[in-house]
């Protein structure tokens, strides 16, 4: 789930801030969730007993970042991040509190290329893993209601030495609810609402603010196909610290919204989603242009399926 904030801006803004005043938001400028990752996937989990594999494939670009009056700095940057994740994904047999239940893992790996003043950094390798011990959801006629707790594990390419990293180096705790009302052969609307509780890093002794990200989607289905439109929205709430300080009285946090279409194509056991999200908004960040494509089916079903 760690893949296109996770490496966007790590040690950039540190430059930045150089020629432009601090804009702290989260340690490095760097959010511990991709806000978007979910696209059209909101709880949409197989209602059957298995193994499970979504891969995700990601472009990610900026071309510049914005201050915490929301206008663009006069500071040449560019960005632009590859990634491959794998989210495996396990459906138990049984039921609790009337709820399927599920657990899964989630293993990005990404590439990271920043220019800011003409300076050039390149990093790959494994960015933060993420698990999630418990995931039920809910299924009433139409309506998906799904919730667990995602732990964002301090783990992959990190260093606090290196000037960008393609990884965090705190634990990240993030409860999530989504909703998803689904008509066969008509309407689609799901959102997904996640807090990012941000625990200390322990090698710098900051502390990044908490956020909120809401993940939606909105489309109809026409038989195998599926067309709409997908986004996100990212607001940190809560000041970042070191050593128990605010870093900053001005109330520099992070927030961002984009949107774009979304394509669905149900391939028999097999969905492939492609989708597009256009950065519109940002403050203390760059507007980020994603291209996501998502490829989920099973690995091993329970009985065969039937």
């Amino acid at each position: 789930m760690n893949i296109k904030l996770m490496a966007k801006l790590a040690g950039v803004c540190v430059s930045a801030a150089a020629v432009a005043a601090p804009a702290h938001a989260f340690e490095g400028s760097v959010a511990p969730y991709p806000a978007g990752a979910n696209g059209s996937e909101i709880a949409s989990m197989p209602p059957i007993p298995g193994l499970f594999v979504m891969q995700q494939f990601n472009y990610s670009f900026a071309n510049g970042l914005y201050g915490n009056d929301g206008q663009k700095l006069p500071i040449p940057f560019h960005t632009s991040v590859f990634s491959s994740t794998t989210r495996l994904l396990a459906a138990y047999p049984v039921t609790v509190l009337g709820a399927n239940l599920y657990s899964q893992l989630v293993i990005p790996v990404v590439s990271l290329h920043a220019d800011v003043q003409g300076y050039k950094s390149t990093q790959n390798g494994l960015s933060n893993i993420t698990v999630t011990p418990v995931l039920l959801r809910w299924s009433v006629n139409n309506l998906l209601i799904a919730t667990g707790v995602d732990l964002t594990l301090p783990t992959g390419s990190y260093s606090p030495t290196r000037s960008s990293s393609v990884a965090v180096g705190y634990l990240s705790v993030q409860p999530v609810l989504s909703f998803r009302y689904s008509v066969p052969d008509g309407i689609d609307l799901g959102i997904s609402n996640r807090l990012l509780l941000n625990q200390k890093n322990s090698d710098t002794n900051y502390q990044s603010g908490n956020g909120y990200t809401a993940e939606f989607v909105a489309g109809w289905r026409f038989g195998k196909f599926e067309f709409g439109v997908v986004g996100n929205y990212l607001n940190q709430f809560s000041d970042d610290k070191v050593n128990g300080v605010a870093v900053n009285g001005n109330g520099n946090r992070m927030r961002s919204f984009a949107l774009g279409p979304s394509i669905d194509f149900q391939a028999g056991p097999v969905n492939i989603n492609l989708n597009y999200q256009h950065g519109l908004y940002a403050v203390n960040t760059s507007k980020s242009h994603n291209v996501w494509l998502n490829v989920a089916m099973p690995l091993w079903v329970l009985g065969g399926g039937k």
